[in-house]
């Protein structure tokens, strides 16, 4: 009885053990995002009230004014960034600055991949041919990327369910079969989790995303 009660608690500290680390690890892109964000306002109010007294709109607006001129100055920030990102430097800049939040600050980059597909600004994403590539035991989906004139072929396995990190691998045409899907529909699976994919595909046994 004892030890029945001992595998019991194992077995519920495992459950439990594995939703903090889950959910720490779902929250903390979030909490990150939250204190660089509340920092970042922390010193725009501190500048639009040193703008509010130096124009006398505390004047008007009272307590108000230094956050009415802290929107006012992130508007204008925003624009002169979106002109100067035009300039090949300040892009190059862009793109390091942006390679450096993504190292410190986990999910940066989904997260900025996704803000610009809500606000309309993201790059037309490329689409692919799609295959099934033999790994040891298994079929797996991936993105055919280009093949030689013997049909040796370039080939990228992502990686459910984010699919911008995965394996890039070059193998043999006896290794891989085209699929009649292209990268974006896949794309629609692994998002979640491979469901739906094994129904779509007739004709082969044994995959694995």
């Amino acid at each position: 009885m004892k030890r029945a009660y001992m595998i019991f608690l194992k077995r519920r500290y495992r459950i439990f053990r594995h939703h903090i680390v889950t959910g720490f690890i779902f929250l903390m892109p979030v909490l990150i995002s939250i204190v660089v964000i509340g920092k970042f306002w922390d010193k725009l109010l501190t500048m639009g009230g040193q703008v509010a007294r130096l124009l006398r709109v505390n004047t008007i607006f009272g307590p108000a004014g230094d956050a009415i001129m802290a929107l006012i100055l992130l508007l204008l920030f925003c624009v002169i960034a979106g002109f100067l990102v035009r300039m090949s430097v300040f892009r190059r800049m862009s793109d390091w600055l942006d390679a450096k939040l993504a190292s410190f600050i986990p999910g940066y980059l989904d997260l900025r991949k996704e803000t610009e597909v809500k606000i309309g600004t993201a790059p037309a994403e490329e689409v692919f041919e799609t295959c099934l590539v033999h790994t040891e035991e298994h079929w797996r989906p991936a993105y055919l990327i280009d093949t030689d004139d013997e049909g040796n072929a370039t080939i990228f396995i992502p990686a459910a369910p984010t699919f911008t990190t995965g394996q890039v691998v070059v193998t043999t045409s006896a290794n891989y079969k085209k699929l009649e899907i292209d990268s974006k529909a896949l794309n629609a699976y692994l998002t979640k989790m491979g469901k739906g994919l094994s129904i779509s595909l007739h004709g082969y046994s044994n995959i694995s995303v």
